[in-house]
């Protein structure tokens, strides 16, 4: 790859100038690319650089085409000047910031190439300005979705920022006006659509398992058996693919036997043995050893291959046709594990391989040359061939994961003699993912309560057991690990429980429970309750916030402290959680700098400002008492933190007191309830 130099801009220099000088500077980056063979090729293909797990042999192209290009037909190509600078743009970020979600990165490009000629007529970076961009952004937000409209305002805002700061229009200041996507563990019919929508539906859980035992052909034992592997731990497709067939280990740990896998996790984490949960190591090792079998003849074709790259596979009981000169269509189809021979005459067309007729002078039947044949079977290779995974330099005939060319086609026959690797779409159509495609469960007919098809994607399992593990109680970090994720903050992505569910792990922990922490330990909850209990409840719903999760009941009251969620007496913190107990420090560093302005306030007579100044001390007190209970080794993971203040006026208690004098209950509940309450 060429050396990369940061390109300075010249602040005499006009933007003109500068853009020039920025696209040359370039230039000398696409010798990283082999695939591309000129500046004006288009689309690039960046295969073998940029690298997507469970791709398979499908192209990674960077399309240098229009905003519209999807939609409208015909070529549609980039404008010039606009064009020569987002080639630039794009090889000097990745040389810069590589990155293997190329397409955000290419769609700013494009939304902003759209913005410039609808304003100006043509496509001069030259023109851009804070107008401009807020076009842009306002093209992403009508085209996609919130999560992928977010990630591309994130990339729109470093290319104003580029341009502004490479001096290659009027330097300005600006930012994408495209918020974070809606927190997804949202309450209400909307946050229970978008649970069910990542994960498997019960249906499909309850269906997967009878599918794997009942799978026989391949096309049923693969998609079925990558499944069972995908719920023995939450992994990434594209992992499962990068399986060596040697990757199973076999360990004794304190007396015990234990099972793991070789593993190789995307998105930077380092190579590892992924030890598998004990209950689910059974339906690890059948599903590996099922792989291995049903893919053993793919190997087998592949190391041919890698053995003699010039000579094509032939299967058992054809290795005498070698010698011959020519082959019959009925020979041709033995080869290649077709009907008859008029289906492999189909195929000769298909891949224009000349026919000839007999040397007899007939003309019937037709032949064709062995070394005609053989190449056009050659060309078929894959590309890359014998590379199957470039992250990891494996080699197909070393692949857990490989078939026979067609084999997991629906109606296509298997090419006897030739290979193909396995993808996400594959596993995914198996599965159901696509409406009009037969699936696994279809075939096996299973299907949702309702009668619709059972649909799943390979990703969904990733999903609900990350799920699983919160509802267990497992800790951020422990969550990150088991996910082989670098940054525990996306743990919250893929957590899906409910509301109720959180509200439920919440009854469950009793004043008898060590990890309970401040006035909530006082409260015992019994189900099922009275009506006099239900009003005796001190936080009968909850909800998810940014700091950890609130009780308070708001079918009885709008937020009595403004979301002054630290303040609160309601509000409820676990332990274990470092997203949120980052937030809570970052809270508190907020909290000390506010007291520090407020006493220079006070100190030069602000009016009210003594008042402030004694809010953000009593906010400092609680985030630093919080802190401190949260960084205690003595106190558990997974432990419920309240704090309580004496002090805090709450109209709900103020309308139980009222109910208990107006009708106090003759039950033990009175007393409780009056502890609680804090009256003596």
């Amino acid at each position: 790859m060429s050396s990369v130099v940061h390109f300075v801009a010249k602040p005499e220099a006009t933007a003109e100038a500068n853009l020039k000088a920025f696209i040359e500077a370039a230039r000398p980056l696409l010798t990283a690319y082999p695939a591309v063979k000129c500046w004006e090729d288009t689309p690039w293909d960046l295969k073998g650089v940029v690298e997507w797990g469970g791709r398979g042999k499908s192209r990674i192209v960077a399309a240098f085409t229009s905003f519209d290009a999807v939609k409208d037909e015909g070529e549609h190509e980039m404008s010039e000047p606009f064009l020569s600078f987002a080639k630039a743009y794009f090889l000097y970020q990745q040389a810069l910031r590589p990155s293997q979600i190329i397409h955000t990165r290419l769609t700013a490009l494009k939304a902003l190439e759209k913005a410039l000629v609808e304003a100006h007529g043509k496509s001069d970076v030259q023109k851009t300005t804070a107008v401009i961009c807020n076009r842009a952004a306002s093209l992403v937000k009508g085209g996609f979705s919130e999560g992928a409209a977010y990630r591309i305002g994130l990339q729109l805002t470093a290319l104003a920022e580029f341009i502004s700061e490479k001096r290659l229009a009027t330097p300005f200041q600006w930012v994408a006006p495209i918020g974070r996507p809606q927190d997804r563990n949202r309450t209400g019919v909307g946050g229970d659509k978008a649970r069910a929508e990542k994960m498997p539906s019960e249906a499909a859980l309850d269906a997967l398992p009878k599918c794997y035992r009942l799978a026989q052909a391949t096309r049923d034992v693969l998609p079925t058996s990558v499944a069972a592997l995908l719920c023995t731990a939450p992994d990434r497709i594209g992992e499962v693919f990068g399986l060596r067939v040697d990757c199973e280990v076999n360990e004794v740990h304190k007396g015990k036997p234990i099972y793991g896998l070789r593993w190789y996790p995307e998105k930077g984490v380092e190579p590892t043995i992924k030890w598998v949960a004990p209950t689910m190591a059974s339906v690890a090792k059948e599903a590996v050893s099922k792989l291995r079998n049903v893919c053993q003849p793919a190997r087998e074709i592949a190391a041919w291959y890698e053995q003699n790259p010039t000579k094509i596979y032939l299967p058992q009981g054809t290795e005498y046709l070698r010698s011959n000169e020519y082959l019959t269509l009925n020979e041709v189809a033995m080869i290649l594990g077709l009907k008859s021979g008029d289906t492999a005459g189909m195929w000769i067309k298909g891949a224009r391989v000349p026919l000839y007729n007999p040397p007899n002078g007939m003309t019937r039947p037709k032949l064709v040359r062995f070394d005609e044949f053989e190449r056009a079977v050659l060309e078929l290779l894959p590309k890359g061939f014998p590379i199957v995974d470039v992250r990891t330099d494996l080699k197909y005939s070393e692949a857990l994961i490989v078939v026979r060319s067609n084999e997991l086609h629906a109606t296509r026959g298997t090419l006897l003699c030739m290979i193909e690797p396995v993808d996400t779409n594959k596993i995914n159509d198996a599965l159901g993912a696509k409406e009009d495609r037969e699936s696994v469960f279809d075939r096996f007919g299973f299907r949702e309560p309702d009668g619709s098809k059972i649909r799943v994607s390979s990703h969904q399992f990733r999903h609900w057991l990350n799920t699983l593990a919160h509802r267990g109680g497992m800790s951020q970090i422990d969550i990150a690990k088991w996910s082989d994720r670098a940054d525990a903050r996306q743990n919250n992505t893929y957590n899906h429980m409910t509301g109720e569910e959180l509200l439920e792990m919440t009854r469950e922990v009793t004043e008898s429970d060590p990890r309970l922490f401040g006035g909530l330990a006082e409260l015992i909850i019994k189900a099922p309750v009275s009506r006099d209990e239900f009003m005796a409840l001190e936080f009968p719903t909850a909800h998810i916030t940014d700091l950890g999760f609130c009780v308070h009941d708001f079918t009885m009251l709008p937020c009595p402290k403004h979301r002054d969620c630290v303040g609160c007496n309601e509000h409820v913190c676990v332990k274990g959680d470092r997203s949120k107990t980052e937030r809570i420090r970052e809270q508190l560093n907020l909290a000390e700098a506010q007291v520090k302005r407020a006493e220079q306030a006070v100190a030069q007579g602000y009016a009210g400002s003594d008042r402030w100044h004694v809010h953000h001390i009593a906010t400092v007190k609680r985030l630093r008492n919080l802190i401190e209970i949260l960084d205690d080794p003595k106190v558990p993971e997974g432990s419920l933190i309240r704090l309580t203040s004496p002090d805090e006026f709450s109209p709900i208690r103020l309308a139980v007191q009222d109910r208990l004098l107006a009708a106090p209950p003759d039950s033990a509940a009175t007393d409780e309830l009056e502890a609680l309450l804090g009256d003596e």
